[in-house]
């Protein structure tokens, strides 16, 4: 089943010449040309804003890094619609540069698992995996696959954390991404001052404080779900550092100071 775009021409560029273009631009001279330059890594977080919003980040951090061609790619349900746990099993996803296959065999493995579901309806007007696909598409071309999974409340994270570890495991060619923005709609300083008690927690590898940090002090960090996964993932695989790649507000692209959003890359090692 292919997955059509849904935010083409609102989140980012939709003519693919264009959109090669601006991830040229992104991208600079900060894309190294030989693999063996970048850091391999299983396992990262990125932000999914518009691209003029949150593209520097993103092209900031897959700049240092070399992420397995197959991907299990965690996102929030911004809609409301479909089921927690839901995964687009078959298939592709759609952008200007081509269409992403679904890494079926991992799909499923995933969904026999009962705290997962297939379910197409909480990804079908979901954006926060359709912006990054074009940033992953430029770095490693044709070969990428995904296993797109929307996560919509703190049931069966832990058994979900458990599911892809196994995975992760069984299959060292598999990944991780965490799609997240940090929080929403503060001051600037406001939100620095909250972003940084969330990418404190993560940075210190406890994902039970960040989920406390979180709810705590209202934090509107919208992928938490898949970043509590990340960190129990990286901890069972011997994961022992998070390092910030990059971060920015949206300040920096509106002027708007007043009411910003925040934006991280990171990846553990």
């Amino acid at each position: 089943m292919l997955r059509e775009m849904q935010v083409a021409g609102l989140f980012y560029e939709a003519d693919k010449e264009q959109l090669k273009k601006n991830m040229q631009e992104y991208f600079g001279n900060d894309l190294p040309k030989e693999p063996g330059e970048k850091q391999a890594v299983r396992i990262c977080m990125l932000p999914h804003a518009g691209h003029i919003y949150s593209g520097r980040v993103t092209a900031e951090t897959l700049a240092k890094i070399m992420l397995p061609h197959k991907l299990i790619i965690l996102c929030p349900n911004h809609t409301g619609l479909g089921r927690h746990g839901a995964i687009w099993d078959t298939g592709a996803f759609k952008t200007p540069l081509g269409d992403v296959p679904i890494a079926e065999d991992i799909a499923e493995k995933l969904l026999k698992n009962p705290c997962f579901c297939k379910d197409y309806l909480a990804h079908q007007r979901e954006h926060s995996i359709e912006v990054i696909l074009p940033f992953l598409q430029y770095t490693m071309g044709e070969a990428l696959e995904i296993v797109p999974i929307s996560l919509a409340g703190l049931k069966l994270l832990p058994e979900m954390a458990q599911a892809v570890i196994q995975c992760m495991q069984e299959h060292t060619d598999l990944g991780l991404l965490v799609s997240s923005d940090m929080n929403h709609f503060a001051s600037e300083k406001e939100n620095k001052r909250k972003d940084f008690l969330a990418l404190d927690a993560i940075k210190n590898m406890d994902e039970n404080k960040l989920l406390q940090v979180v709810m705590g002090n209202d934090i509107s960090m919208c992928g938490v779900l898949g970043a509590y996964i990340a960190l129990v993932a990286a901890k069972a695989l011997g994961l022992q550092h998070c390092e910030l790649a990059g971060y920015d507000t949206s300040a920096s692209t509106s002027g708007d100071t007043n009411r910003v959003v925040g934006y991280a890359g990171l990846y553990f090692s």
